[in-house]
C-alpha cells in the first residue's frame, strides 16, 4: 500500500541505502512504502549524487548470450560485471530478443532469515550474496514473514560487525586493554567506536588481532604516528565505562584477574632487563586500579610495591602519576607463570621471555658461587 503522507527519512539513513548498499531508488521505496519518484525527490532535496542506471550499457549480444545462455550467469551476476543496474541487463535481453529464463525461486524459511538477518546481524545485501539474488528480493522476503526491520544505521551498514562471543577471560582482557590504551564512545544505539594513537606498529597489530574480527578496522598513519580505529556493535557497549576500578567478577577469579593484567599490561606495562635485572612495571594515572593490582598481587604472595611517582603539577600533569613494581626472581617467576598465557602483545611476550632467561641465569650464577 502506498504511502501518501511526507515521508521522513534522514539523510544520512538514504545516503547509507543509497551509495553504500546502492539500493534503487525503487528497492527503497518499497521499504518506505512510497513511490520512487519520493526517493528521487528526496536525493535531489539532500543533494545526494545520484548514479545513472539507465545509461546505456554496451554490451554485444554474442557477449550476452555467452554470459546469460551458455554460462548460465543470473541477470544480477551480469550486472555486477557490468557495473549497472539488474534492470539495464533485462531490457538489454529485451531488446536483443534473447529469451528470458523463468525468475529463479529463492528458498529461505522464516527461522533461517530470523536467525541470518537478527541474531548474525547480517546486513540485506550480505544475505542477498549468499543466495546469489538481489537486495528487493530479501527485502521482500523480510516483509512477507513480517520480521522486524533494525534500524537502519545497523542493517545498512557498509561493514558487517559481529556479536562478542568471547568467553570471560577475554572480556576481561579486553576491559584490561581499553582502560589502558583505548578511547570508546557510544557513537549510536548499535555502534561503538573505539580509537588509539601509537607510535608502536606492534601495538596496531595486537588491536587488529583483538578486534578485527569483530568489526571493520581502519588505521592511517601520520609521520610517525599510526592513528587506529575500528567500529563494533553494542555486544561491545561494556567497553564503555572508563572507571578507575576494576570489577568484583574480574577480581574475585585469578584467572580473570590476570586475563584484565594482561590486557592492562600490554596496553600499559613494561618488562625489561635494567642493570642485569628483570623488572616487571605498570604506570598509570589509576591510582585505584593500580591499588586493587598491588594488594591482589601481594595476596597471591607476589612481592610488590606501589609508588606515588609523580605528583600532581610536575611536568604540567593535572594528576598524580603511580607506579606498581615487581623486582624479586621469586615473584616474577610466579608472576610471569600466571600472566604469560594471557599476554598477546609481540614485545611483552619477548620481553618477558628476555626476562626468565635473566633471572635463570642469575640464579645459575648465584649457585655456582654457593658450590664454589
Amino acid at each position: 500500500m502506498i504511502n501518501f503522507k511526507r515521508i521522513v527519512i534522514p539523510k544520512e539513513n538514504l545516503r547509507i541505502l543509497y551509495l553504500n548498499q546502492k539500493l534503487s531508488t525503487y528497492q527503497i521505496a518499497k521499504m518506505y512504502r512510497c513511490y520512487p519518484t519520493v526517493i528521487q525527490d528526496r536525493l535531489k532535496e539532500y543533494r545526494i549524487r545520484t548514479r545513472h542506471p539507465k545509461q546505456k550499457i554496451f554490451i554485444k549480444r554474442e557477449a550476452l548470450e555467452k554470459l546469460y545462455l551458455t554460462k548460465k550467469l543470473s541477470i544480477y551476476k551480469i550486472a555486477k560485471i557490468y557495473n549497472c543496474a539488474s534492470s539495464a541487463i533485462y531490457y538489454k535481453l529485451k531488446e536483443y530478443k534473447i529469451k528470458t529464463r523463468p525468475l529463479k525461486k529463492v528458498y529461505i524459511d522464516k527461522k533461517t532469515l530470523e536467525y541470518l538477518y537478527l541474531q548474525q546481524r547480517q546486513s540485506i545485501s550480505q544475505i542477498a550474496k549468499t543466495y546469489n539474488c538481489s537486495s528487493s528480493v530479501i527485502l521482500s522476503k523480510i516483509q512477507k514473514y513480517n520480521i522486524k526491520s533494525r534500524n537502519l544505521s545497523e542493517a545498512m551498514t557498509k561493514y558487517a560487525k559481529k556479536d562478542f562471543l568471547g568467553n570471560a577471560q577475554e572480556k576481561a582482557y579486553i576491559i584490561g586493554f581499553r582502560l589502558g590504551d583505548l578511547n570508546v564512545r557510544q557513537r549510536s544505539d548499535s555502534l561503538i567506536s573505539i580509537k588509539t594513537g601509537t607510535t608502536k606498529i606492534e601495538q596496531v597489530e595486537l588491536i587488529r588481532e583483538v578486534f578485527s574480527n569483530y568489526g571493520h578496522f581502519y588505521v592511517k598513519s601520520v609521520k610517525d604516528i599510526f592513528y587506529v580505529e575500528c567500529s563494533l556493535n553494542k555486544s561491545f557497549s561494556f567497553l564503555i565505562p572508563k572507571n578507575d576500578k576494576i570489577e568484583n567478577w574480574i577480581m574475585n577469579s585469578n584467572h580473570n584477574f590476570f586475563a584484565f593484567l594482561a590486557g592492562y599490561t600490554d596496553a600499559e606495562g613494561n618488562i625489561g632487563v635494567y642493570d642485569n635485572r628483570a623488572r616487571y612495571r605498570v604506570g598509570t594515572y589509576d591510582k585505584n586500579i593500580l591499588k586493587q593490582i598491588y594488594s591482589k598481587l601481594n595476596k597471591l604472595e607476589i612481592r610488590t610495591t606501589l609508588n606515588l611517582e609523580s605528583k600532581k603539577g610536575t611536568n604540567n600533569q593535572n594528576q598524580d602519576f603511580w607506579r606498581i613494581n615487581v623486582n624479586c626472581k621469586d615473584a616474577l617467576l610466579k608472576l610471569f607463570e600466571l600472566l604469560g598465557p594471557f599476554l598477546k602483545h609481540s614485545k611483552r611476550i619477548n620481553d618477558m621471555n628476555e626476562a626468565k632467561e635473566n633471572i635463570i641465569m642469575r640464579n645459575e650464577r648465584f649457585n655456582s658461587s654457593v658450590i664454589a
